[in-house]
């Protein structure tokens, strides 16, 4: 795996980190279009193919579009390296391939994406409300109401 930044890109070292440093929590924090989406999800890939189950996945990010499109790359990226292709994000770190070890995780995971938690932060707190809603001391069929709703 190399791990040699790309030095034509301002942050090249702090992406290297967030596709390597994968035992670390990380908030990833950038403008728009500066390739957030593309990073976590290229990070998710990588917890995934060292062996970590998708649903001990958390991937918080701040709009549902964003979380949509964060778990749709995560899959995209799962089968393009299954065939052998290495998505753009991971070239830098992935220069060499996966190994067959890598490779055989993948798989597994592939099996399990939809255990993956990619949504909002507010979605992310509704999933911890309802699992816990006695813990929270909320009545278990509580719902959270839209903005017309509210009205």
């Amino acid at each position: 795996m190399s791990e040699q930044p790309d030095l034509r890109i301002p942050d090249a070292a702090a992406r290297v980190r967030a596709l390597t440093d994968l035992d670390s929590t990380l908030l990833v924090e950038a403008g728009a279009g500066t390739g957030k989406t593309s990073l976590l999800a290229a990070r998710v890939t990588s917890l995934l193919m060292h062996g970590r189950a998708p649903s001990e996945i958390g991937a918080i990010t701040f709009t549902e579009a964003a979380a949509s499109e964060l778990g749709e790359r995560v899959h995209a990226y799962v089968s393009a390296l299954l065939a052998g292709e290495i998505p753009e994000p991971m070239k830098d770190v992935l220069s060499a391939g996966i190994g067959n070890e890598q490779l055989a995780q993948l798989r597994c995971a592939a099996e399990r994406l939809d255990g993956l938690t990619a949504t909002t932060i507010h979605g992310f707190c509704q999933i911890l409300l309802a699992d816990f809603a006695v813990e929270a001391d909320i009545d278990p069929g509580a719902q959270v109401i839209d903005e017309e709703q509210a009205k």
